[in-house]
């Protein structure tokens, strides 16, 4: 069931659930709305798991660890984002959930409130028709769980027809 409209917004510091989308078009801004978006979270005692490049994965963490204690960063899970769309050996959007018993001990806590932000990279044209169906079963997961979950994409990997489709099956459309 695809969103009917969609919110933009120009931060999600106060943001507590939702399927955001966000098409990114500086390195710089990115990097600032993730940590952002790790920090809000914290400061809920929330914990955040972020799908990640390596590369990226280094900046945030060099920028957060100027930011925030050793132990708030405890809460924060980086899984390479290589490794989560390609852990079945071919191109699968993942929930979530299915990494949490990898990811955080205990995770069938019942008080435990997650917020993930997913980097969604792909190799080739062909993996792009499997993002849509993978997104409307996120749009699903995400308001059955009322969970903060945030989609990256790299704005010049994205045609104006694939655009549109990301754009229905989402609550909020995050700008720079």
């Amino acid at each position: 069931m695809g969103s009917t409209h969609i919110v933009e917004v120009n931060q999600i510091r106060n943001l507590t659930k939702g399927h955001v989308l966000y098409f990114y078009e500086s390195q710089d801004q990115y990097i600032v709305f993730v940590t952002d978006f790790i920090t809000s979270g914290l400061e809920r005692d929330e914990y955040c798991i972020i799908v990640e490049n390596d590369r990226n994965i280094s900046l945030i963490k060099t920028r957060l660890t100027a930011l925030m204690s050793s132990s708030q960063l405890e809460k924060v899970i980086f899984v390479n984002n290589y490794d989560f769309y390609y852990a079945s050996g071919d191109f699968q959007i993942n929930s979530v959930f299915d990494f949490l018993p990898n990811v955080i001990e205990d995770s069938s806590e019942l008080d435990l409130v997650i917020r993930s932000w997913a980097h969604v990279e792909w190799r080739d044209e062909h993996e792009v028709s499997k993002l849509l169906d993978s997104e409307h079963e996120a749009e699903e997961i995400v308001a059955e769980t009322k969970l903060l979950s945030v989609c990256a994409y790299d704005s010049e990997r994205v045609s104006k027809g694939f655009k549109d489709g990301l754009i229905a099956c989402h609550n909020f459309l995050l700008k720079e």
